[in-house]
């Protein structure tokens, strides 16, 4: 399973491009009403984790923003609980886009506490998934 049919399974809501496929890299357009969220993923560079005979290991980290919970106490609760399920279901991630990760799959790096926006009246927060492939040299 891919980070974004693992964030769909989690009844988040992501944006979809011109031909109807997931695009979890864009700003969904319109923005779901409060109270829906969605997210917003992004990759960051790959670092070497170690060396091997013919291939290396590496480690891509990707982040992944939820926006739009509710702006009451429930709201925050809900994303809490969001990022709990996400984090404990991480391992479930096997691939991402021209990638085949190793046995594992992905793991909760570090993470951003629930935060409140004031401009939109919302909810918002993240977490970094790092993800593990083998790449022959």
């Amino acid at each position: 399973m891919t980070l974004d049919q693992l964030l769909a399974q989690l009844g988040v809501a992501l944006a979809r491009d011109d031909t109807g496929a997931v695009a979890s890299h864009l700003v969904p357009e319109p923005l779901p009403p409060t109270g829906t969220i969605y997210a917003v993923t992004s990759d960051t560079g790959d670092s070497l984790v170690s060396q091997l005979h013919g291939a290396q290991e590496r480690q891509r980290l990707v982040l992944v923003m939820l926006y739009g919970a509710a702006p009451t106490a429930a709201g925050k609760r809900q994303l809490d609980i969001l990022l709990a399920h996400l984090k404990a279901r991480a391992n479930q991630v096997d691939r991402h886009p021209t990638l085949r990760l190793r046995q594992g799959g992905a793991s909760p790096a570090d993470g951003m506490p629930t935060r409140f926006d004031a401009a939109t009246r919302t909810h918002y927060a993240g977490q970094r998934f790092a993800l593990t492939y083998v790449q022959a040299t």
